[in-house]
């Protein structure tokens, strides 16, 4: 039996580190990446439209708004969303709190929804839906993939004083129905 050296086993696993680096970049040369998910770091909601079955009716939501308040609790708002012809249709789709066209003051950034609460109100029901101690955590997701995007972690609130456990990516398939 042959005995290697050292410095010829260093080579050797030099070598065969940099052929499985070089599998793995041909490995991934034609994966095609879609676009990660953005809503990995956000909170999708949906109202029900399925009136038959407890949902709403198009004029029940119509006239809606949301509200973003400073966290904790809900004394101190910092601004109102109206719905319009051009804008934000809560009956049409679904939507997310960190989409929604907020005010933005001077910066550009996005504001973290952690530090928040929010209420969405329904007057011509008389309905609102309070959303409290928002807690979203990101990662780095797969690394070992052709494609890494991030992942969600954490993604968990309070619906109007119900803990709502939505974590994972799931090509936001993790949507908040509301409900009567």
């Amino acid at each position: 039996m042959k005995s290697f050296s050292t410095l010829q086993c260093i080579g050797l696993l030099v070598s065969f580190g940099l052929a499985s680096v070089l599998t793995a970049c041909d490995r991934c040369e034609n994966v095609d990446c879609a676009p990660c998910n953005p809503f990995i770091g956000d909170i999708a909601l949906a109202f029900d439209r399925d009136s038959l079955q407890g949902g709403f009716r198009k004029a029940e939501i119509n006239g809606g708004y949301a509200v973003r308040y400073t966290a904790p609790g809900f004394n101190m708002p910092i601004d109102t969303l109206r719905q319009s012809r051009n804008s934000v249709d809560f009956y049409r789709s679904g939507f997310s709190l960190g989409m929604l066209p907020w005010p933005r003051l001077l910066n550009t950034t996005p504001y973290n929804l952690n530090e928040h609460n929010y209420r969405f109100v329904l007057p011509a029901i008389n309905r609102t839906y309070d959303i409290s101690n928002v807690e979203i955590v990101t990662g780095p997701g797969n690394t070992k993939s052709c494609c890494s995007c991030g992942e969600n972690v954490r993604r968990r609130f309070v619906l109007n004083g119900a803990a709502i456990v939505a974590d994972g990516n799931k090509n936001n398939e993790r949507v908040t129905w509301l409900g009567r």
